[in-house]
């Protein structure tokens, strides 16, 4: 008697445990990232799961929603950094089942010798996985030394990728993962690992059948594997130098790849009709709206979602049809960001239709700016501005023509430029000369005071120089 009423306990037990287990399965992967400012760490937490309150009207209204978990100090500093998280929901999935929220917090570290510190997210537990899973970490690393070439503290690369992605059964992909660096560094990304310091928990383990590039970022899988939700986690990392093999931080980026075996053939995914090269920035000075239509194409299907990986504020419209036809169907997309928003941001989007098949992910760099950047026209005297990602570049554009032509350049300081194009004939050697004595003569007006010997050395080989 007292056997069968032990079994029957036991039994319960494991009942209990394999409930809590499947409702306690949510986690789908995330990203951190830091930026320092004002003597702090700016931490900005990604992160999805599937079962949190998300929809139009919690993105709209911002709401708080508690996510759990907690920031753990693994090097530099003791103990728990934050508890009991909670973020603000930015975009969801009914198709692919993935809520997706964000939230930056502000962390002040100890000093230390190195001034280098880890830290990570971690709880309980990931979504039901083919292959590993229950608890997740997610370890970030940060250097806050003063680097030697920008005399500044550096900041991590950034990334955004969807949560979920819906490969089919048996084909090919080529997945790339977007990443950029404010400090123009080299980023490369590689697998996260666990023997030195685990930074990737339950997950870490990889996908037969796949190869990082590590220098390109980009992930070929091939997906002649069991169907059903595989873990992949990255590292991504920033260096001063194509040789260097220290990074100056590494962040972690995890997601789910959802291997699917529906009856269409590998290439009949849907599209996304591009405006603008893929890739490519848009400046966006603060407080002014940025407006986006995502268009998707689905020759042998109908589209069902167009899903987006979005900063913070960022509003998207229902899904309508794009003429009258059934292939075409899009989104709006609108952000007004504010001057808490400066910066880059990735923002990401896929279409998925009806029979599961899933685009290729666009993504496109937003800059967010104080000024407006080259609409200012902030080269004067014939310099052309180009956008960079920390900032702009003026160049000097003399044209062409019969006449040798010179552009002047230069940056006093890093927000001042000028420019001047000088024309002239070339006709003997003291014409050549007095194109040096012109040049120099207009360096110096500007100011700049190593013209002297070379101006004094032109002026040797003629009676004078104006």
């Amino acid at each position: 008697m007292k056997t069968q009423i032990m079994s029957l306990f036991v039994l319960f037990i494991l009942t209990i445990l394999q409930i809590i287990n499947i409702h306690g399965s949510h986690f789908q992967g995330g990203l951190i990232t830091w930026k320092y400012k004002d003597d702090k760490v700016y931490i900005t937490y990604k992160l999805s799961f599937t079962d949190r309150s998300c929809d139009s009207t919690a993105i709209f209204n911002k709401t708080l929603i508690n996510v759990g978990g907690s920031f753990t100090c693994y090097q530099g500093c003791d103990g728990t950094l934050m508890s009991s998280l909670s973020y603000q929901c930015t975009d969801y999935s009914v198709d692919e089942n993935w809520k997706y929220g964000q939230r930056t917090v502000n962390v002040t570290f100890p000093s230390t010798p190195d001034n280098f510190y880890a830290f990570g997210y971690s709880s309980c537990c990931w979504v039901n996985l083919v292959e590993g899973g229950n608890n997740w970490l997610l370890l970030a690393t940060a250097n806050l030394s003063i680097r030697q070439d920008n005399k500044r503290i550096n900041s991590s690369p950034i990334s955004s990728m969807q949560p979920v992605t819906t490969l089919k059964q048996n084909c090919s992909y080529a997945l790339k993962i977007p990443v950029q660096d404010e400090d123009n560094d080299v980023v490369r990304c590689r697998w996260a690992s666990s023997p030195f310091m685990d930074e990737c928990g339950g997950v870490c383990s990889r996908l037969n059948h796949t190869i990082l590039d590590q220098n390109n970022c980009i992930l070929y899988i091939n997906t002649t594997v069991t169907t059903g939700n595989y873990a992949f986690a990255i590292q991504i990392e920033d260096f001063l130098t194509h040789q260097d093999t220290l990074p100056l931080s590494s962040i972690p980026l995890q997601f789910i790849v959802h291997v699917n075996d529906n009856i269409s053939m590998c290439d009949e995914k849907p599209s996304i009709e591009t405006t603008g090269s893929l890739g490519s920035m848009i400046v966006i000075p603060a407080n002014r709206m940025y407006q986006q239509t995502i268009v998707a194409l689905s020759i042998n299907s109908v589209i069902s979602e167009i899903n987006t990986v979005s900063p913070l504020g960022m509003f998207k419209s229902e899904l309508y049809p794009y003429g009258l036809l059934t292939d075409r169907w899009y989104v709006n997309v609108t952000w007004t960001p504010t001057t808490k928003d400066i910066g880059i941001h990735i923002f990401c989007y896929t279409a998925i239709d009806v029979d599961s098949q899933e685009s290729d992910q666009q993504c496109k760099t937003l800059k967010i700016t104080e000024a407006q950047g080259c609409a200012s026209n902030p080269c004067p005297n014939y310099a052309l501005c180009t956008e960079q990602l920390n900032g702009y570049i003026c160049t000097c554009d003399c044209g062409t023509g019969n006449n040798f032509k010179i552009g002047v350049e230069f940056d006093i300081d890093i927000t001042k430029y000028l420019c001047d194009c000088i024309t002239l004939n070339v006709v003997s050697i003291v014409d050549s000369v007095m194109i040096l004595c012109k040049l120099f003569s207009f360096i110096k007006n500007s100011n700049i005071y190593l013209y002297v010997l070379i101006y004094m050395y032109a002026c040797i080989f003629i009676s004078q120089c104006d």
